[in-house]
């Protein structure tokens, strides 16, 4: 893949930060639309969108170090150099999520109801982000020999080189928009708050599950489970709580 889109006279415009930041701008947006929908303010989607931005580059880039510190051996200053590559969007995900809820209650907002408000768009935020992933070559599979299998060549990707991969980041990807789609399909249906919420968490600590059994290996935290694995159970078990809890 290309993890640099464009590189003149040393300024170098990495795919992964040109696709982070167009997946945090269609989030913002389908929020907004959302909000509107649900008659809350859409305004206030620009006011906590930039808390939300810092607290989940910097949860994204901190369970990445978590989980490969050796990679930043003799140059612990990487650790701020995100733009090139290097999150894990679950951990970010989370941080995100406790930034948010913190300013709405704050504000006193409906937190529910801007958990769904905004669930969709974060779905359809993943998709373009794992897409980043896939230039970038973070995220990468297993190595494999099936026919979609992909190769990095380049000097500067973060997979292995010359090696053939399952591409785990597009499965990712297509599993977040097909739970796009989904929640699109059935937002009208479910008429207590928190329920697209829980639904969106639910099917997406699935497919994470899912993808990573795909993914190059963690060391297990949880028998044969990896961290994002272990997170994701989490994650499923607070989805059917928002899910099953009806409030009107």
């Amino acid at each position: 893949m290309k993890p640099i889109l464009i590189d003149i006279g040393g300024l170098s415009i990495y795919a992964f930060g040109v696709f982070m930041a167009a997946a945090y701008l269609l989030a913002m947006a389908w929020g907004m639309r959302e909000a509107g929908r649900k008659g809350l303010d859409r305004g206030m989607v620009l006011e906590f969108g930039f808390y939300v931005l810092i607290a989940g580059l910097a949860g994204s880039r901190l369970f990445y170090f978590l989980l490969y510190p050796g990679e930043f051996e003799g140059s612990l200053i990487r650790v701020l150099t995100f733009w090139d590559g290097g999150l894990v969007l679950i951990g970010g995900g989370i941080t995100g999520a406790v930034a948010l809820m913190f300013y709405l209650s704050l504000k006193k907002q409906d937190i529910r109801a801007w958990l769904d408000a905004l669930a969709p768009a974060t779905a359809l935020g993943l998709v373009v982000g794992w897409m980043g992933c896939m230039f970038a070559g973070c995220g990468y599979g297993r190595p494999s020999q099936v026919p979609w299998a992909v190769t990095y060549t380049h000097p500067d990707s973060l997979g292995p080189l010359f090696v053939s991969l399952h591409p785990a980041q597009l499965y990712h990807a297509l599993a977040s928009l097909v739970i796009f789609i989904v929640l699109l399909g059935l937002r009208g249906r479910l008429k207590s708050k928190g329920q697209v919420a829980g639904l969106f968490l639910m099917l997406y600590a699935v497919s994470t599950m899912a993808v990573d059994f795909f993914r190059y290996e963690y060391e297990a935290m949880l028998w044969i489970f990896s961290p994002v694995q272990a997170v994701s159970m989490v994650l499923l078990v607070v989805g059917l709580a928002l899910f099953v809890h009806k409030k009107a």
